[in-house]
């Protein structure tokens, strides 16, 4: 296995109102510990950072110190995610074989998931991570409940995402223009088998601006 890593930190953060992943701390932006994660995980050969162009110069910067001893790759973003992870996937060494792919807000991702997934990889062609419901989860329209699902079947998907290189690059060119929630959801259009592990409750993604108490926490660690 020739193992790489994208990193997508090309979003709009609407929903936390200001750019969440250039929230500083210890005078480093928040993405720069996303890519600290993987950068200790020596199985992963190549590191891509995708980000807006914005960032482009501050990502060069913070990385260059770790280029010597690992292939990182700095590429600009697309319009929506998809497109983002896309131009990432085009910009993968030919040589590598499998690719986890994970939000750049999510810097509290472990290394022993990083590893569980690659572990997994070697036996699955896509593996995601995520936790069961601890709540009654229900399909409400319009202000009103419309169904209840069966807990028991309900996962809370988190990054990183695992897939065979060649069989995730072909998903996302034959269903570019189909909206997706995630990254496996183009494996699922093209009925693939998709093997689910147990994520991490820590593996936060910062979203909201009260995460921000996630952010906080991370001050106590680094």
């Amino acid at each position: 296995m020739k193992i790489a890593a994208i990193i997508v930190c090309a979003g709009k953060s609407k929903r936390f109102k200001k750019d969440k992943l250039l929230i500083e701390i210890k005078n480093k932006p928040l993405f720069y510990y996303t890519f600290k994660a993987f950068y200790q995980i020596k199985l992963i050969s190549q590191i891509i950072l995708v980000l807006n162009k914005e960032k482009i110069n501050l990502a060069k910067k913070l990385t260059s110190p770790f280029s010597k001893n690992r292939n990182i790759k700095i590429v600009e973003g697309g319009k929506k995610r998809k497109d983002s992870v896309y131009n990432g996937l085009i910009s993968l060494d030919r040589n590598i074989t499998h690719v986890l792919i994970h939000d750049g807000a999510r810097p509290f991702v472990s290394k022993n998931l990083i590893l569980n997934i690659i572990k997994n990889l070697k036996k699955y062609q896509a593996v995601i991570c995520g936790i069961k419901s601890k709540d009654t989860v229900k399909i409400v329209k319009n202000g009103f409940v419309k169904k209840t699902l069966k807990r028991d079947n309900v996962y809370l998907i988190q990054t990183p995402e695992g897939f065979k290189k060649n069989l995730i690059l072909e998903a996302y060119k034959r269903f570019k223009e189909k909206e997706v929630f995630d990254d496996a959801q183009f494996l699922e259009f093209s009925k693939k088998e998709i093997k689910v592990i147990d994520g991490d409750i820590l593996n936060v993604k910062i979203t909201y601006p009260v995460d921000s108490i996630f952010i906080d926490a991370i001050k106590m660690y680094v």
